[in-house]
């Protein structure tokens, strides 16, 4: 099957403004990836873009990534990932380039899949058909205040969630907020405090995780250390930015009891083997739509496998990167639970004809038709098209 066309699909939808430790969303947005090919099969991925200009990703698409692919054979996957990575070394190796990568990549898997008329998670191997999943939430908002966090994580556990995840750290005294454009909704550390408490208390039977999204030092945690731990905290997600080994290295030695998780913005199956081999993190949370699409996530999953790691895949996009997720977290044995985002997202929840399907402990079925096993809606999609 020859790649006849790279398309990308830009899209965006408005939401209620909020925030984590640093960063504020009043938009959701999505950089879909079409590949077709000469035989009518066609595939979808994502490419995640944290919040980067989605023309940018269009950019690096049409001018550079899909002139490489373009009439080369579909199924020849892994081929077509070293090329793309090596013709663009100058320039990218991470960031929005391997990010446009992931998505072209998933859409490859997705072309293979149906031509196989296999889902994608057969393909690589499956250990399950289904994936555990926890609440991802937790957020500040103008006027939520710890009544709306209580009754937001309470929704949770009616669903069925035993297992959820709050922001933290979008406090008075945060040093590296000052940066960001947008600095309101900040509560007092003991405010903070008391979030962690609430959210401990209804969920004290399941796994609380915190995530300050790199907003803290090594420092900070350490000495914070003995208090999450008296507050029913188990997991605390990339408290700092990746590229601070030596901070991780100074937490695996003085905080050994806390678990780290992470890192979400990390790319590439290299650098995250630099956060294994020191045993510097404990759960690894590779994103499919950034880290190097399905071919680079199975491989760091192996990697993880085999340094003892388990895997909990960062997801926080459109039904296509949470199909995509849940095909790949399938086929890891190592995979402890995948992020279930629970803010309202209609780029998520509205465009497929055939909504995701949990059991009780919202334990997610891996949809089991070729490629990502999704049907989508495209009438649906048009509506969030950024024209």
């Amino acid at each position: 099957m020859k790649i006849t066309s790279v398309k990308g699909i830009q899209l965006r939808c408005p939401c209620d403004e909020i925030h984590d430790a640093l960063s504020t969303s009043t938009a959701r947005r999505a950089f879909l990836i079409r590949v077709d090919t000469d035989k009518g099969i066609w595939g979808i991925g994502e490419a995640f873009s944290f919040g980067a200009p989605l023309n940018v990703l269009q950019a690096l698409l049409d001018y550079q990534i899909s002139p490489i692919i373009l009439s080369k054979e579909a199924e020849n996957i892994e081929e077509l990932w070293q090329t793309m990575y090596w013709r663009t070394l100058a320039n990218g190796r991470r960031s929005l380039t391997m990010a446009v990568i992931s998505g072209i990549d998933t859409a490859l898997w997705d072309i293979l899949g149906k031509a196989a008329h296999m889902p994608i998670s057969h393909l690589l191997g499956a250990s399950s058909n289904k994936v555990p999943t926890y609440a991802s939430g937790g957020f500040y908002a103008p006027g939520k205040g710890l009544d709306g966090l209580q009754q937001e994580l309470y929704g949770y556990r009616k669903k069925g969630y035993t297992s959820a995840k709050i922001k933290i750290g979008r406090t008075n005294t945060n040093v590296f907020l000052k940066y960001m454009a947008n600095q309101k909704d900040t509560v007092s550390t003991e405010e903070d405090w008391r979030r962690i408490q609430a959210a401990h208390e209804i969920m004290k039977d399941g796994t609380l995780m915190v995530d300050t999204n790199a907003s803290w030092t090594a420092d900070q945690v350490i000495q914070n250390t003995p208090r999450l731990l008296d507050t029913g905290v188990q997991v605390i997600e990339e408290p700092l930015p990746f590229e601070d080994i030596a901070g991780y290295r100074k937490i695996a030695h003085a905080a050994p009891e806390l678990i780290t998780a992470g890192c979400e913005t990390q790319q590439g199956l290299s650098n995250f083997n630099h956060l294994m081999t020191e045993n510097l993190i404990d759960i690894l949370q590779p994103d499919v739509g950034w880290a190097g699409g399905i071919s680079e996530v199975k491989k760091i999953g192996t990697a993880a496998l085999t340094a003892g790691k388990k895997i909990s895949l960062h997801c926080f996009g459109s039904a296509i990167l949470f199909a995509t997720s849940l095909q790949v977290a399938a086929s890891m044995t190592n995979t402890i639970a995948m992020e279930s985002e629970e803010n309202p997202n209609p780029l998520k929840t509205g465009i497929l004809k055939t909504p995701f399907q949990t059991d009780a402990a919202m334990n997610f079925l891996v949809p089991d038709s070729p490629g990502l096993g999704i049907d989508i809606d495209w009438d649906c999609v048009e509506k969030y098209v950024v024209k």
